[in-house]
């Protein structure tokens, strides 16, 4: 893996660490022999007392033999720790092998184990989550644009041409990298150049509460996408395909969704604070409660968007029309010198 030797450097110190620790043990031991034989004895059985000598021997051989055991033990739990650690070294490298090998399968289901083999390689090694995410990320990219992905299938007997099956292990791929844990400075996905379109769409893709953050989804067909809660915070999505997706209560903070379908998508208490919604077709989207705060909505496409009890007054680009096609409640908050168009009183009532 592109970044293994780091991760066992920090492996070799946090296991330093420890056998530390037991040394420090024996040494304490060692000393404890000294003092033991050198003046317990003589403290619990002066010279002179009848049967001191025998006593004093007995003494000084059972601590030599205490002190021994627990060197024994502190030496055998280091010698188990290391077997361990070199066991689960092996098994991570064997289980990332594999994986390669099953991701350039000819067998989509071979694939998706390759897939599922990496998310649980997550689990045993977080630290080697990075590369995980750059190897899917690079996978999708890869199979997303081949040709053989999007080649015709013959003609049927009675001459139709069969749709092109879909490509179930990209959608596997996005659903493990969605569902990886975050990690400080760790990328969630760079689908930059993926085509994620047609038979790799991801229409329909249930991701509750993923995490995409930064994820690059340019161009994505996410149509009807299952998004409730999700975390798109400064993802791209430029020219992106949300239409009817559920993105109730997503955080969408500071995307780019410049040019995206947006129309009739659940948006219920979204966060776009600072979002660019610049082009953006949000026709009959219920964007009820959601936050805008600081949003770009130029050229913004509002017909028959739903704004109720939305707080306007701090987005940019604006304009009157974009709100004569929009309807609007007495809880929608407009920027300042902006009137509420005159259909709105009419429209809440037929809403």
């Amino acid at each position: 893996m592109a970044d293994n030797r780091g991760v066992r450097r920090r492996i070799d110190r946090r296991w330093l660490f420890d056998r530390r620790w037991l040394w420090v043990v024996a040494a304490v031991a060692a000393v404890g022999v000294v003092v033991g034989i050198w003046h317990l004895a003589d403290r619990m059985y002066p010279p002179g007392t009848q049967g001191a000598a025998e006593a004093r021997s007995a003494l000084q051989g059972g601590i030599l033999t205490a002190v021994a055991a627990l060197i024994a033990v502190a030496g055998g739990l280091i010698a188990l720790g290391e077997t361990r650690q070199a066991n689960k070294n092996t098994h991570v490298r064997e289980l990332y092998t594999r994986a390669i090998d099953q991701l350039g399968s000819t067998s989509g289901t071979i694939r998706l184990g390759g897939i599922y083999a990496l998310e649980r390689i997550v689990t045993d090694s977080p630290a080697d989550q990075r590369t995980v995410v750059e190897v899917l990320s690079a996978f999708i990219r890869s199979l997303s644009t081949a040709h053989a992905l999007r080649a015709p299938l013959p003609p049927d007997a009675d001459g139709t041409v069969p749709p092109l099956p879909p490509a179930i292990d990209i959608r596997a791929a996005v659903q493990v990298l969605a569902r990886l844990p975050y990690r400080d400075a760790v990328p969630r996905a760079d689908l930059t150049g993926a085509d994620l379109t047609g038979p790799a769409s991801l229409t329909d893709l249930a991701l509750p509460n993923a995490d995409l953050s930064r994820a690059r989804l340019a161009e994505a067909n996410l149509t009807g996408a299952q998004l409730d809660g999700a975390n798109l915070t400064r993802a791209l999505l430029l020219r992106a395909n949300l239409s009817h997706a559920f993105l109730v209560e997503a955080n969408l903070a500071e995307a780019r969704l410049v040019e995206a379908n947006l129309a009739r998508a659940e948006l219920f208490g979204a966060n776009f604070t600072g979002a660019q919604l610049t082009g953006a077709d949000l026709t009959e989207a219920r964007l009820v409660e959601a936050n805008l705060a600081g949003a770009q909505l130029t050229g913004a496409n509002l017909t028959g968007t739903l704004l109720f009890g939305v707080d306007l007054s701090a987005v940019t680009g604006l304009t009157h029309d974009q709100l004569a096609v929009a309807h609007g409640d007495e809880r929608t908050r407009l920027p300042a010198g902006v009137p509420p168009p005159p259909s709105w009183a009419t429209s809440t009532k037929s809403l």
